[in-house]
């Protein structure tokens, strides 16, 4: 029996479980729940849409049907970017007609019939092809050729197709000569590297079972998204902004754990666990050596892990394993579990054997040193009393502290899970975190947030009364998830130092005018 739920999806589900047909046939293209999450920007991982760009254009645009969003799809493409007028793009152009913003022009009255569909903008191969023959009389052929001509950048065959064009619409008599020449002017450089229609739709249509599922099945999304970012280019940064994502949407990813032994991003108990391989320093070698230890994860003990898995491996992966929190379910620290270590990593194989074979009746690393001890001859006497002494007068403190903490796990998982840096400082002026300003439905005034800068894209300015000038687009973060900013010359100008990698700052933010996105007003160092 199909159930109605409140976003319009038609769901099977006869015991209280979605059984959902995801093929393309069967799919909702009406889901409420999914424009939402397009028209939000949440977009990151969906087909086409997944880029910082692709992201920001669809909250510009919020796309409610197919149709639009295959015109998303196709303005997001480098001639729509790139071919400017009256200081704006096509791409932009488009986005502010279809929300109101804009008077809807169609270059010349005897187009609007070709561009009516389009907002009076020029995005798709076909309406060029169209063009070409009501104004300049070509036939099929000669459209193809401009097609092809176009898109391959052949000078001499762009100069060949462009006069037939301007003699054609002489001939025709639709436009006059200049008229002619703007139009085709316009044709050239917006329709370069452009998508046909069935190509943008089919396009649209995957973009839209990815949001679909990532609206409703988020969990599952993320984990096969995240299985398959070690393929990217730079997969830390992949999995960093996954990560992030995934914390916004109210998803808790969780730092790997030994008692799973699981290769990869595993989905348990409704959290994410990264894998063992997603490790700096464990790699399927590594793991294949795991998974031939003989020993029951699930309830091995302190000890046994040290000396029966750890010890089997090599130094830095055990390392690793540790500081990113592998063992946390034992109620140790993860400096007193590597202090642990390196005193394994000093007696000589017979003294291990001796441990493992009595190690039910020890308790701590010092109750197994203080065996040995009784064990070993005259020589590696001294050798292991100074292996006691530092276990109880350790040279420096054993705790872990949410500086040390964070940069472990970022340099070792591409991301801070357990906390942020921003955690350990003061914070009194902050009013707000990423996830809530996010998921806001109504901006606050005097926005405060305490974050760790990820990124800061520098670019110059091309226009305005003093172009040239340096601005920046930076990438925030908490632990609750990220933010996307921009900073305008005079404030980058005064606080561009600030702005440095890694750094924790108070930042005040402001949202734009046409609320489409923040901008960074003040920076506080912390």
């Amino acid at each position: 029996m199909s159930k109605q739920r409140h976003c319009g999806c038609k769901f099977k589900d006869k015991k209280g479980n979605i059984n959902l047909d995801l093929t393309l046939e069967n799919l909702d293209l009406d889901c409420k729940t999914t424009w939402k999450l397009i028209g939000e920007g949440n977009t990151k991982g969906c087909f086409q849409l997944e880029s910082r760009l692709g992201q920001m254009m669809s909250k510009k645009l919020k796309p409610q049907n197919i149709e639009q969003l295959s015109a998303l799809i196709s303005i997001l493409r480098p001639g729509c970017l790139e071919a400017y007028r009256d200081g704006k793009n096509v791409s932009n152009h488009y986005i502010d007609k279809k929300n109101g913003l804009e008077t809807v022009d169609h270059y010349h009255d005897s187009l609007k019939d070709i561009l009516s569909s389009t907002y009076g903008e020029m995005i798709y191969q076909e309406q060029a092809m169209q063009i070409a023959q009501k104004i300049a009389g070509f036939n099929l052929q000669d459209a193809d050729v401009l097609r092809k001509a176009i898109g391959k950048k052949k000078a001499d065959l762009m100069a060949e197709v462009k006069k037939q064009f301007i003699d054609g619409a002489k001939t025709e008599g639709v436009v006059n000569e200049n008229e002619a020449e703007e139009i085709f002017g316009w044709i050239e450089k917006s329709q370069r590297y452009s998508f046909n229609k069935s190509h943008a739709i089919s396009y649209a249509m995957n973009a839209y079972l990815s949001a679909y599922v990532k609206a409703h099945f988020p969990s599952r999304f993320f984990v096969s998204y995240l299985q398959f970012a070690k393929d990217k280019i730079d997969p830390l940064k992949e999995i960093y902004e996954l990560v992030s994502n995934c914390r916004e949407m109210g998803i808790e990813v969780c730092s790997p754990n030994f008692k799973f032994v699981n290769r990869d991003f595993i989905l348990k108990d409704k959290h994410i666990y990264f894998g063992l391989t997603n490790i700096k320093g464990v790699g399927d070698s590594v793991f294949k050596k795991l998974e031939s230890i003989k020993i029951d994860a699930e309830n091995a003990n302190y000890l046994q892990i040290l000396f029966i898995v750890l010890d089997n491996i090599n130094k830095t992966a055990s390392k690793n394993m540790i500081s990113v929190g592998c063992f946390d379910y034992f109620d140790v620290t993860r400096k007193q579990m590597l202090f642990d270590f390196d005193i394994i990593t000093n007696l000589t194989k017979k003294e291990k054997e001796f441990v493992i074979t009595n190690i039910a009746g020890y308790k701590t690393m010092t109750d197994c040193i203080e065996a040995v001890l009784t064990k070993v001859n005259a020589r590696r006497k001294k050798t292991v009393e100074s292996l006691l002494h530092s276990l109880k007068n350790p040279a420096y403190s054993l705790s872990d502290t949410i500086p040390w903490i964070a940069d472990t796990e970022n340099q070792l998982l591409g991301i801070s899970i357990s906390c942020s840096k921003i955690d350990d400082c003061d914070l009194n002026y902050v009013n707000t975190d990423c996830r809530t300003l996010k998921d806001a439905k109504t901006t606050p005034k005097n926005i405060m947030v305490g974050i760790e800068i990820k990124d800061v894209n520098v670019i110059k300015t091309k226009r305005g009364a003093n172009p040239g000038q340096e601005m920046a687009f930076v990438k925030m973060a908490d632990s609750t998830g990220s933010l996307d900013a921009v900073i305008f010359p005079e404030e980058y100008n005064s606080y561009k130092n600030l702005l440095s990698i890694d750094n924790t700052a108070v930042i005040k933010l402001e949202q734009s005018k046409k609320k489409d996105g923040m901008i960074i007003k003040k920076v506080w160092q912390v």
